[in-house]
């Protein structure tokens, strides 16, 4: 429905009915504007189903693959790096907008049935961040369900 980056600064524009968006000149843009229609009510709707207020925040949060997507490839051989002869997988690691509101508000996190990609819940992410799990050139292996992993 929307295409904004996560973290995009709102202003909310009741008197207009309208919510503005940062640019990246510093300037500030009318949702209005960019998608024809106004989109205010249904942004207030958005923010109430997750957080449970209909207000407009002062950030995007509803995006359908969370703050942050991490793509991988088979590295076929073995240099670590995305040769002409590999591509992205269309697997995605990412949390949700649900999984991330979730976290704020304190709440348990329910992962959903994903279409594919590898969902983490958003706390779970960070540490991974925090490891350096999601740095260039690290390595992970995935496992079939009825694999096992066997310590050497």
């Amino acid at each position: 429905m929307f295409k904004l980056a996560w973290g995009t600064k709102l202003r909310d524009m009741p008197l207009k009915q309208d919510t503005w968006h940062s640019l990246p000149s510093g300037k500030w843009g009318s949702l209005n504007q960019l998608y024809n229609s106004p989109v205010r009510s249904a942004i207030m709707e958005m923010h109430k189903e997750l957080y449970g207020k209909a207000i407009v925040p002062e950030s995007w949060v509803f995006n359908d693959f969370g703050p942050i997507a991490i793509r991988w490839f088979k590295d076929l051989n073995g240099n670590k790096l995305l040769d002409s002869i590999e591509s992205l997988s269309g697997q995605i690691f990412h949390t949700t907008s649900d999984n991330e509101a979730e976290t704020t508000l304190g709440s348990p996190v329910r992962l959903t049935l994903s279409h594919g990609c590898i969902h983490l819940k958003p706390n779970d992410r960070n540490r991974l961040f925090a490891i350096g799990a999601f740095k260039r050139g690290t390595s992970f292996t995935v496992h079939k369900y009825h694999e096992r992993y066997k310590a050497n």
